[in-house]
């Protein structure tokens, strides 16, 4: 935990849990991880709240501490409490303990509780160990389950192999079933891999099946490899498709080759056409590059245009420049708006500050949320 009064970030995610969002607890679980004592108690206090996910993060705090049977029985409780994402964790701690066998039952045991991503962990699992063959097989059981997602992994599997053909019938079949994006995957690895056409080729296959992005993602990879007329000429035909972030994107590539004109004029077209957060996004691009100012206004807009991410990337660059007040103002408003990881920036700006004026001003941020401030 920073610095600061962590009483008050503690009666913060108190009254918070009162409220119903005991997820501000487990916010402060996360934010205290080094401290494992101090983030057991805040993930306790979740579960007594009623939060099963509170035991996850117990398992992540018994893991740290190399306690993976500890962690083992963590997750299994939050399995029991109904939070079935714990069946992919049970899954790679099982794995890690050196208990495959364990681990192919957690797979199946999260199948059967309606969770099937347990199998793709497995597969992930198998590949990092090197039994591609293994890997395949378990991506097949997810696809028998109706995991869409594990057609494009078999399809980027089989690509990796050199199995071009057969990389993109499991694509066709990944776009059949509902994924178009496996072929944007598959455009991309072909793209890193410096496969110009066959990566053209997947991402023309990805906008034939809904999935215009993919041409930005070809366009990113073509400005990484230092090709900005073939960068742009993708955005565009994402454009064409009717895909607003094209216009988007081509705005952070322009903004990155110090053209801020056309920048501007592509982020307005953007937003007209309804990316609400192309503002947010160039506003990302002006902080990498040194231009906090530039940021500031980007992410103004972005707030004006309805992107409750802007308000909590205002507050991180508030937070930064040490404008703590600002930035509880900016996070406030992420939380107000519905941003539930927002809770993290108003804990930290409040940490940020002398005890007594985080008091002070947790009680102004009750009262605007409509929580009862005590006194």
């Amino acid at each position: 935990m920073p610095e600061g009064d962590p009483a008050a970030a503690d009666a913060v995610a108190a009254r918070a849990a009162a409220a119903g969002q005991t997820l501000a607890w487990r916010t402060l679980g996360r934010m205290r991880a080094a401290d494992g004592p101090s983030a057991a108690a805040a993930f306790e206090q979740a579960v007594t709240a009623g939060d099963g996910w509170g035991h996850i993060g117990l398992a992540q705090v018994s893991e740290r501490a190399g306690d993976l049977a500890g962690a083992v029985g963590h997750a299994a409780r939050a399995a029991d409490a109904g939070v079935t994402e714990a069946w992919p964790h049970l899954v790679r701690l099982h794995w890690l303990l050196g208990d495959p066998r364990a681990a192919v039952e957690a797979a199946t045991g999260g199948a059967d509780a309606g969770n099937p991503e347990g199998w793709s962990q497995l597969a992930r699992l198998r590949q990092g160990a090197g039994d591609t063959g293994g890997a395949a097989a378990a991506h097949r059981e997810a696809v028998a389950l109706g995991v869409g997602a594990a057609w494009r992994e078999l399809a980027l599997l089989a690509d990796a192999e050199g199995d071009g053909t057969a990389a993109e019938e499991a694509a066709a079949q990944a776009a059949r079933t509902g994924d178009p994006e496996a072929w944007t995957a598959l455009a991309e690895a072909r793209s890193e891999r410096g496969q110009a056409d066959g990566a053209a080729r997947a991402a023309a296959e990805a906008a034939r099946a809904g999935d215009a992005e993919a041409w930005i993602t070809l366009a990113r990879h073509r400005e990484r490899a230092g090709n900005a007329a073939g960068a742009e000429l993708a955005a565009e035909l994402a454009a064409d498709r009717g895909a607003p972030a094209a216009w988007a994107a081509l705005s952070r590539m322009r903004e990155r080759a110090g053209n801020r004109e056309e920048s501007r004029r592509a982020v307005l077209r953007a937003a007209a056409l309804g990316a609400s957060d192309a503002w947010t996004l160039l506003g990302r691009v002006r902080e990498e590059l040194g231009d906090p100012a530039a940021a500031e206004r980007s992410y103004l807009r972005g707030c004006k245009a309805g992107d409750t991410e802007a308000y909590s990337a205002l507050g991180a660059l508030y937070l930064e420049q040490g404008r703590s007040q600002e930035a509880c103002a900016a996070y406030r408003s992420a939380v107000d708006a519905g941003l539930p990881d927002a809770w993290e920036g108003l804990l930290s700006a409040l940490a940020s500050q002398a005890p007594r004026a985080a008091s002070a001003r947790e009680a102004a941020r009750l009262r605007t949320t409509g929580l009862p401030a005590e006194g």
